[in-house]
């Protein structure tokens, strides 16, 4: 009579078998992100990726042409994900409204997700790869969109946006660094968000050009 399979260790391989089955370059992406936001954007390997997945690294590269491909990938499903949340709470609103909503939903977003947030700020905006530089362009135009409601349009736009990212970077990263401990920071926050606001309908033409 043929041996029979220990059911333990059928059942072992039918689950691994189950789990490999079951990895895509959307699956991986995805626990790439929860992986960031645990473990943080160094600690970002194929291997530690693949533990985390239940499985070894070479099964990844099915998926996934390198660590390079896939941090690239994962930066590009952010600034997808900012870009669509600050269209949508931007959405119905104009001038301080708006500025506020956005500024909030972002700061928010740093705070939930700080591993991905730090790959969305490693790449620099003039950076070598045009896809990924015209995304995080493209992550001004919910921004853009709002600031025409104050008269701003094309270069002041953009610039204006650009510095509104850099006082709102800014803050995030003072707060993430425990730098304003023991400061109402919502307080703060917001009396900052206004004071910006504010000054956007006086900004007068040309400072793209005197930045250049």
């Amino acid at each position: 009579m043929a041996a029979q399979p220990d059911p333990r260790t059928a059942g072992g391989r039918a689950r691994s078998a189950a789990k490999t089955t079951r990895l895509s370059r959307d699956s991986i992406v995805n626990a790439a992100l929860t992986f960031l936001d645990r473990e943080g954007w160094d600690a970002l390997t194929i291997n530690a990726l693949a533990t985390q997945l239940g499985t070894k690294g070479p099964s990844l590269y099915n998926h996934v042409h390198s660590l390079d491909d896939l941090r690239r990938t994962v930066r590009m499903r952010v600034v997808g994900d900012i870009i669509g949340m600050l269209t949508t709470v931007g959405q119905g609103r104009t001038r301080d409204d708006a500025v506020m909503a956005m500024a909030s939903s972002y700061r928010s977003y740093a705070h939930h997700h700080p591993g991905r947030y730090s790959a969305f700020t490693r790449m620099p905006l003039g950076g070598d790869d045009p896809e990924f530089t015209d995304a995080t362009r493209a992550a001004a135009t919910p921004v853009i969109e709002v600031l025409a409601s104050y008269g701003l349009d094309g270069e002041d736009a953009f610039y204006a946006a650009l510095e509104f990212w850099s006082a709102m970077h800014g803050f995030v990263l003072l707060e993430m660094t425990g730098v304003m401990n023991g400061i109402d920071t919502d307080a703060v926050f917001t009396d900052m968000v206004l004071r910006l606001a504010s000054g956007m309908e006086r900004r007068s033409g040309g400072v793209g050009a005197d930045l250049r």
